[in-house]
């Protein structure tokens, strides 16, 4: 899982937030996969992977600003259509997320009932994409460094995907 939550740090460093911010939402995906393999289990293992290792890094004084179930919408969001919207369906209390970048002081700011001539603004949470994305990279280097020992994790993880350099030699081809 490394070599995944090192290129979401080298993204932040180069100012890539959409980058770093899309790989972040999708390490619960893989971390999941890898512990429970197999199809049509994605939201499953996405909100019980996000409880166990991401939720509790965003809740304070019994608030949870990041529910593993929003988490989980946000990404499909993203992914699919590339918005920070959470579909009208699946919403519980926010109806969207909200990324900024470094400029904003400002994290885990919480927004709900404003009211703009007369009309009611969306529900929304606020947060920088950098914060977001180390939380998610530190819980997933927490995550793998739990299971090390774990064989049967070891062994899907023996699946990921590689990007190879040149010299490469995959089935008796070389590659470079």
């Amino acid at each position: 899982m490394k070599r995944f939550t090192d290129a979401g740090r080298r993204s932040l460093a180069e100012g890539n937030l959409y980058a770093a911010l899309s790989l972040a939402l999708t390490l619960p995906d893989i971390c999941g996969s890898l512990e429970d393999p197999g199809p049509n289990k994605s939201h499953v293992r996405y909100v019980r992977w996000f409880k166990k290792w991401a939720e509790p890094e965003f809740t304070s004084v019994g608030h949870v600003y990041v529910s593993a179930e929003d988490c989980y919408q946000i990404r499909c969001s993203l992914v699919h259509s590339g918005t920070a919207e959470i579909e009208r369906r699946r919403r519980t209390a926010l109806d969207r997320f909200e990324f900024f970048d470094d400029t904003c002081g400002a994290h885990l700011t919480w927004v709900e009932g404003i009211t703009v001539n007369g009309v009611l603004q969306p529900n929304f949470l606020q947060l920088k994409a950098r914060n977001f994305s180390d939380t998610i990279y530190d819980a997933t280097d927490n995550w793998d460094a739990s299971t090390k020992a774990d064989n049967a994790i070891q062994a899907e993880k023996a699946k990921l995907l590689v990007i190879h350099s040149r010299g490469a030699a995959l089935g008796g081809v070389h590659f470079g």
